[in-house]
């Protein structure tokens, strides 16, 4: 099996995508869920292995071989993160198409924002000004996402926003830290005296 992993952190936030194949014996492959001493062997392990070729001989996973073993990037300690996106298109400053979704507990998702989410993901928005504009979408595939604008007038201020909403409620955790930094200093420093 073969095995290309990228893990992108902004702070305590890490995303984690790879595509996997399957051995050729038909042997069950399995990723395992990414832990923080995972992600901080990662750039170890990757380089351990040597470099990734031969894609074109790979054979993909299905989906359902992949849905059963999908992992996830836990913290512990309560940590919450929350993600969602808003993208909108304004044509001479007046909102022409938005679409959002916002997943207040990532560990916690429900089937509702599951559902939003994949509508958001999996939705073209067809923006178009002025006239004789045509877009044919039989091109694109039923799982394909984006925003087209066609535009066949002069002088148009269009503007195509995206914003990315991420929170960690990492001050707590924060605090726990720093508070157990300051009992344990205090305890070392009373057995000085």
């Amino acid at each position: 099996m073969r095995t290309a992993t990228y893990i992108i952190c902004v702070g305590a936030i890490c995303l984690a995508s790879g595509y996997a194949v399957r051995a050729q014996d038909g042997a069950r492959d399995t990723m395992p869920v990414a832990t923080p001493a995972a992600v901080a062997a990662a750039p170890v392990a990757a380089n351990a292995q040597g470099p990734v070729d031969e894609v074109d001989q790979w054979t993909p996973v299905s989906q359902d071989a992949l849905d059963e073993t999908r992992g996830g990037f836990d913290l512990g300690n309560g940590l919450v993160a929350s993600f969602g996106i808003d993208r909108a298109v304004y044509v001479n400053g007046n909102l022409v198409t938005s679409t959002s979704f916002n997943v207040p507990d990532i560990a916690h998702i429900t089937a509702q924002q599951a559902s939003a989410m994949a509508a958001a993901l999996n939705t073209i928005s067809v923006v178009q000004v002025g006239p004789n504009n045509t877009f044919d979408a039989t091109g694109l595939q039923a799982t394909s996402a984006g925003t087209v604008i066609q535009n066949t007038l002069n002088h148009q201020n269009i503007q195509s926003i995206t914003t990315l909403n991420t929170t960690v409620n990492s001050l707590n955790a924060f605090r726990q830290g720093s508070l157990q930094d300051a009992l344990q200093q205090s305890q070392l420093q009373s057995l000085g005296h």
